[in-house]
């Protein structure tokens, strides 16, 4: 399998390739209630009619009930609003029984009971492929909304704005390493224990949040190609994670419906504050945080410009991003990146003439610290977020680049050179996009 790893690109729990349940959704319109209340009505009349529970709920088992049924449809309306794929959800005992900071109330031992419930041809709210019962094997299902369930989101014309989620659960994620002979493993959450460090990136989130979660946000999609993707404007909340099973690796920032946008659609509709925002970007910000790490200073101002490769630049960019966080030295092109050169290239000749050009952070490749760099670039942003909430300008992360109004371009602009300078001792390049 071809290699893919980029401090611009990698992006821990942020490449969803299979959308996970969202168990703090929930029904925010008297039209999904209804949807709810219906299907909480005809799942206890199920259960009286075939005699499936021999006591009645206790009031506090039955508020777990009723709140899962409801964080189930409300995931799945969301799910088909926003592109109609499958949702991931376990079965698995030892995930539902844990005690663990990152469990959600409606993750209880009865969760799987819940689902097959709503999932009984006499219910049609939910449609599952359910994996196999394997010894030792972590039981995933792909939940579908029913026929039932797509009827009713039809009938009452149900939107995303019929939808929200509660400000819950924790927003400090910490991931193990990923197994890089498992292209499909993700990285399962640890816990972890509270110290100082957790509770001032708790903090400083929360600000951040609560900010966001009033900023003057608006949307318009005159004059954006179709197809549209679909987002709820009250979708604010970020979360950080941490990867390799440190607090110092990782750290980026994800969520906010910004950040499910394509870019000429965040280009062209974003309103921040009432204005066109515009996206300004760190330039190289990988490779430049590499030097601030080996105490160098970059040898020219464009570092993914290589003689004889002048035409693959793009191919330069990442085939270098992917030496940063390789741990040996790079056998073949990285994924997606081979139609990026010549059809003579060959990868040994590229990373030769990538060390060459950056001899004095030569033994900085192939070491696998490309996560320590993204941790120095998450610390960036969230600095920057705090000084621009401080001055009054309201900013969106994306990573490695901020949209603020096109009016505080300029003061957003000089923030991020002298926090980037600040923060790697090298001098940063910020470019600019949009209004």
């Amino acid at each position: 399998m071809d290699q893919l790893n980029s401090i611009d690109e990698l992006e821990d729990e942020e490449v969803e390739r299979d959308r996970p349940f969202n168990p703090y959704r929930f029904a925010a319109s008297e039209d999904t209630k209804a949807i709810v209340r219906e299907a909480i009505a005809l799942v206890s009349s199920y259960e009286d009619r075939f005699d499936l529970r021999r006591n009645k709920r206790r009031p506090r088992d039955q508020q777990t009930f009723e709140q899962t049924v409801e964080a189930v449809l409300a995931d799945l309306i969301h799910g088909h609003l926003v592109g109609g794929t499958g949702i991931y959800v376990t079965r698995s005992n030892r995930v539902l029984g844990a005690k663990s900071r990152y469990r959600p109330p409606v993750y209880s031992k009865v969760f799987p009971a819940i689902l097959d419930l709503l999932a009984k041809p006499e219910m049609g709210y939910v449609e599952q492929d359910v994996a196999a019962d394997v010894q030792g094997a972590t039981r995933s299902t792909v939940i579908r909304p029913g026929q039932r369930l797509l009827d009713r989101i039809a009938e009452l014309g149900v939107g995303l704005d019929d939808l929200d989620a509660h400000l819950a659960g924790e927003t400090i994620i910490l991931k193990r390493s990923k197994d890089p002979k498992d292209y499909w493993d993700e990285g399962e959450r640890l816990d972890y224990l509270e110290d100082d460090r957790t509770d001032r990136y708790r903090a400083e989130l929360a600000e951040i949040n609560q900010w966001l979660q009033e900023a003057d946000l608006q949307f318009d999609w005159k004059g954006i190609a179709w197809p549209h993707t679909l987002i709820a404007l009250r979708d604010r909340r970020l979360r950080r994670v941490f990867t390799q099973g440190r607090f110092d690796s990782g750290g980026r920032l994800f969520g906010g419906f910004w950040q499910q946008l394509r870019k000429d659609e965040r280009r062209t509709g974003l309103l921040i504050s009432g204005e066109k925002a515009v996206e300004l970007d760190y330039g190289q910000a990988g490779a430049r945080i590499l030097y601030g790490m080996a105490g160098q200073q970059p040898t020219s101002d464009d570092l993914y410009h290589l003689w004889g490769y002048v035409q693959q630049r793009e191919g330069i960019k990442r085939v270098m991003s992917a030496m940063i966080f390789a741990d040996k030295p790079l056998e073949r092109f990285p994924q997606f990146t081979r139609a990026l050169f010549r059809k003579g290239d060959k990868i040994a000749e590229v990373v030769q003439a990538i060390e060459l050009k950056h001899s004095l952070i030569k033994d900085r490749f192939h070491c696998g610290i490309g996560h320590d760099a993204q941790f120095i670039e998450s610390q960036i942003m969230v600095e920057l977020l705090l000084i621009m909430k401080a001055k009054g300008i309201i900013a969106l992360p994306i990573h490695d680049a901020l949209m603020v109004p096109w009016s505080a371009a300029a003061t957003a602009k000089d923030a991020m050179l002298s926090v980037f300078q600040r923060m790697t001792g090298v001098k940063g390049i910020v470019t600019r996009s949009g209004v």
